[in-house]
């Protein structure tokens, strides 16, 4: 028999067993005891009263983090810090009085309601950093009120969907009562170790005084470098509420904090029965400023079509070149003869009906004008890459189900065809509603999807495009991107109105720089990985661009230093947006090289980018949310795809129409959107919440060589571990960066694997290729010097580990770290048994020996009885999540 499974069958048998003082008490059925049980325990006593002492600490916080079968939201405060290393040098105190009126208002309601100050406050805390996260399972702290003493109560509490203020605060009362009556601080105050602990998770909570009395202290000796500290004073006359945290936290967030909690308080008596999610704590002003932000409207409301923007250029620039295919050129007047003829063509084919038209041809000169041509039919577009595997092309025409598809057969035929079309006026009643363009776009299903955007959203699109980027008839346009690409769209018709001339050639990525050199290209539109492969030489013939507009992913500075050193006066913009709305939401001039963070700007005129919670509620400065843009871009949805559409869309009752990107943001303290990656990218990983587009950052800052990084979830073994990507200028130590990296992210966000690679493989779009990202292997995991196994004792735990991780032993080094080379808190579990089992062990292993001698060597001396340092120098802090899984799963652990 061993001690967990005992006591897991004791558990079963419903008999619970206490230690006092030196003996075990048996409490509940006890007859239902075996023989074998009964000896067990008897001749096991002082390792059974050892190992419950040794795990009552781990237990408690087990008991303490979780809500039944509910996980705890270790609150997430860090969207109210610095990033960085940034902080100021001093703690900050910011303080706000409710009185006269106010304050007798309050103590009215508290009378009238039999509730106290504390749980109206504590309630109404609650409720505001559930605003903020999203986290609705928390532990505040608060202070025992019943005493003169100064003791801290930890109080969790729960927000279900549909809960009102008044609901919250009952529970919270209870709650307080609970903490109280069950004497909780005396257990911590017996055990200060707990004490401690729990002061290091807890972060945030309020503390209460009356009358006279200094305001309550006890957690101001050791709060740690994350607290917040709410202190509420009430002398009767007015109640005083000031926040005291630490250097870390934002003066400005902090005072935004304050000020949001006050209207809550201020507004009670109205919002009793309110439901959470819907409570607005922010002012009037700061709900004008975060919902209305853009870029000064430019263009007034477009009473003309698409079309007759286009006719208009046509005339105005009819001799001038309007394409250059490859030397082949077509003056604005062949683009508008070739488009007339293609309208015809289209037309009898569509009997005069609104459909989809297929447009899957190779770039050629035929291309803008065929893609004008269906346009000006009436129809909508799709443009179906040639080169994709027949399968793909197959499964999207079956959803689009296209009115006819433009291929390069079609487009012979129409060639041969047209001296004998005759284009004729047609009565097309084309709407600013109506479908202009498809974009297919990737599926959580990894079925693609087809989005809907419209004639009005695409206008609106152009005339940005035109007018704020500021393209003119001097400039030479050049199409660098994929021809289906959602960005590349608006390179096939902005520059046509105004005056300016496209570029086309069928090169390929690595050709580009003299793609742009060779036809002196003024304007350029792509991803920034296209140019992130371009070496100094290449940099230099660059020197004719005057506009570069980058998007789709996130900016490398090196790229923006080396595009400024070539031509000074270029203009670098930032754009962002989705396919489903237009393509572009929101842009931000480049004026600052000397910085790692490129926002993506404010939003375009006549169009509205928020940053929403789960609710649809808009989030005040600074805290992250989902990125969500309506306005006149938003489009239809997509094609034969209700579900889809009903998940992404929605229609807001104050906000119209809108589109849920996906995408994660904040609003920073300039009004600028920053992008802080995708909701997808935000993954669980054995449990923990990790975010990729954190540790890249975090990578990206250990060296100015590190050019991009790319962090991803990839599996080895069976098992899922964290990988990350990069391209350094210059060789660095993967040991030294993981060393970095530990001391800015939680354990279980610091990478096992890291892959050195000299460029990223692309998507045609010009997009990082996960898919292609090499797979992982032993050799990249931190290596240290090979040491072979001294005696029995470290072959025997190195056959297991090696059994566990799926390597070879000869590959383990006795001074490896079990944890570096593929470790989990799942596998320590199973390495906890099986090295118990060995008959050579005298003295039992248990999961915190792991965590404090992970190498083989120090584990083996440890357990011969020698003197061993532990390397492991982590904070509870830092390992709670690993720690509180493992216990969670020990719990649970297998009897056989």
């Amino acid at each position: 028999m061993e001690i967990i499974p005992i006591l897991k069958t004791l558990d079963k048998k419903g008999v619970s067993l206490e230690i006092e003082n030196t003996q075990i008490r048996l409490k509940g059925n006890i007859a239902q005891l075996s023989i074998e049980e009964k000896t067990f325990l008897k001749e096991n006593k002082e390792k059974i009263i050892a190992y419950m002492i040794k795990k009552d600490t781990f237990y408690f916080f087990r008991d303490v983090l979780y809500f039944g079968h509910e996980e705890l939201d270790t609150l997430d405060l860090n969207d109210l810090k610095y990033s960085g290393d940034i902080q100021r040098t001093i703690s900050s105190v910011i303080t706000r009085d409710i009185s006269g009126t106010k304050y007798n208002e309050i103590k009215k309601f508290t009378q009238e309601h039999n509730i106290t100050v504390q749980a109206v406050f504590l309630a109404v805390y609650r409720v505001l950093l559930y605003r903020y996260t999203g986290q609705k399972n928390t532990i505040l702290f608060t202070n025992l009120l019943s005493t003169n003493e100064e003791r801290t109560l930890y109080i969790k509490n729960t927000i279900e969907d549909k809960d009102t203020i008044e609901n919250l605060i009952r529970k919270e009362d209870e709650a307080i009562h609970t903490a109280s009556e069950e004497d909780q601080w005396k257990d911590l105050l017996a055990d200060r170790e707990k004490n401690k602990l729990l002061g290091e998770i807890v972060k945030t909570g309020m503390f209460f005084s009356y009358n006279s009395e200094k305001v309550y202290g006890k957690r101001f000796e050791d709060r740690g470098n994350s607290y917040i500290d709410v202190l509420v004073h009430d002398d009767q006359k007015q109640l005083n509420i000031s926040i005291d945290c630490h250097p870390s936290y934002k003066h400005e967030q902090v005072q935004r904090l304050l000020e949001h909690l006050v209207n809550i308080i201020n507004a009670l008596p109205e919002i009793l029965h309110t439901v959470l999610h819907e409570i607005d704590y922010m002012s009037e002003i700061e709900n004008q400023i975060v919902e209305y932000l853009s870029h000064a409207e430019s263009q007034a409301l477009e009473d003309e079509s698409l079309i007759t923007k286009f006719e208009a250029s046509f005339d105005i620039y009819f001799a001038k070149t309007a394409i250059d295919f490859e030397g082949k050129s077509l003056t604005y007047g062949d683009v508008k003869y070739l488009s007339d003829k293609v309208s015809h063509y289209i037309s009898s084919y569509t009997k005069n009906e609104k459909s989809h038209i297929g447009i899957c041809i190779n770039k050629s000169e035929y291309f803008i004008p065929v893609l004008i041509g269906v346009i000006k039919s009436g129809n909508a577009y799709v443009i179906i890459d040639p080169f994709i595997p027949e399968e793909r092309k197959k499964s999207l025409l079956e959803d689009i189900n296209c009115k006819l598809i433009f291929d390069e057969v079609q487009l012979q035929d129409f060639l041969e065809k047209i001296e004998e079309i005759v284009p004729v006026e047609q009565n097309q009643d084309i709407s600013q509603q109506d479908h202009v363009y498809l974009m297919c776009t990737s599926g959580s299903t990894g079925k693609p999807k087809v989005a809907i955007n419209t004639h009005k959203g695409f206008l609106n699109l152009l005339e940005w495009y035109k007018n704020d980027i500021g393209i003119n008839e001097n400039d030479k346009v050049g199409i660098i991107s994929n021809i289906s690409f959602d960005l590349t769209q608006k390179n096939y018709f902005a520059p046509l109105l105004a005056g300016a001339t496209i570029y086309l050639e069928n090169t390929g990525l690595y050709d580009i720089p003299s793609f742009i050199s060779k036809n002196k290209i003024t304007v350029a539109n792509a991803a920034p990985a296209i140019f992130s492969s371009f070496t100094d030489a290449e940099y230099l013939v660059l020197n004719s661009l005057r506009k570069v507009i980058f998007g789709g992913e996130k900016i490398d500075p090196i790229i923006v230093k080396n595009l400024r050193n070539i031509a000074g006066e270029i203009k670098i913009y930032n754009s962002y947006g989705p396919s489903e709305a237009s393509d572009v939401s929101s842009f931000y001039e480049i004026n600052e090289e000397n910085t790692n963070i490129f926002p993506v700007g404010k939003a375009i005129p006549k169009v509205k980018v928020y940053i929403m919670d789960h609710n649809y509620n808009v989030l005040p400065l600074g805290l992250k949310g989902e990125i969500v843009v309506g306005g006149i871009g938003v489009g239809l949805g997509y094609v034969n795809n209700a579900n889809e559409t009903h998940i992404r869309f929605y229609e807001h009752p104050k906000y119209g129409r809108l589109y849920r990107t996906g995408d994660l943001g904040r609003l920073m303290e300039d009004y600028n959107i920053e992008f802080l990656g995708r909701n997808d990218f935000q993954v669980k990983l054995r449990g923990n919440r990790v975010e990729l587009q954190e540790i890249e950052s975090a990578a990206s800052n250990y060296s100015s060589n590190i050019r991009t990084v790319l962090a991803n979830i990839v599996s080895y073994n069976s098992e899922q571990y964290i990988a990350v990507y990069y391209c350094s200028e210059m060789p660095i130590s993967i040991a030294e960066l993981k060393k970095y990296l530990m001391k800015y992210l939680p354990d279980y966000m610091v990478p096992t694997y890291y892959i050195s690679l000299e460029e990223f493989p692309l998507t045609p779009n010009g997009k990082i290729d996960r898919k292609a990202l090499p797979e992982v292997s032993f050799k990249d995991t931190i290596q240290t010097e090979y040491i072979e196994a001294k005696d029995d004792i470290e072959i025997k735990i190195r056959k297991i580990w090696a059994a566990l991780l799926n390597l070879e032993e000869l590959q383990i080094s006795t001074n490896a770290n079990f944890f570096e080379i593929g470790g989990t808190s799942l596998k320590l579990l199973q390495l906890v048994k099986e090295i118990n089992q060995l008959p050579e062990i005298k003295k039992e292993v248990t999961p915190v020996n792991i965590f404090e001698f992970p190498q083989i060597s120090k584990l083996a001396a440890h357990l011969k009885g020698d003197k061993v340092t532990s390397d492991n120098n982590k904070s509870i802090e830092e390992s709670i999540n690993t720690i509180d899984e493992t216990l969670s799963i020990l719990n649970n652990f297998p009897t056989e």
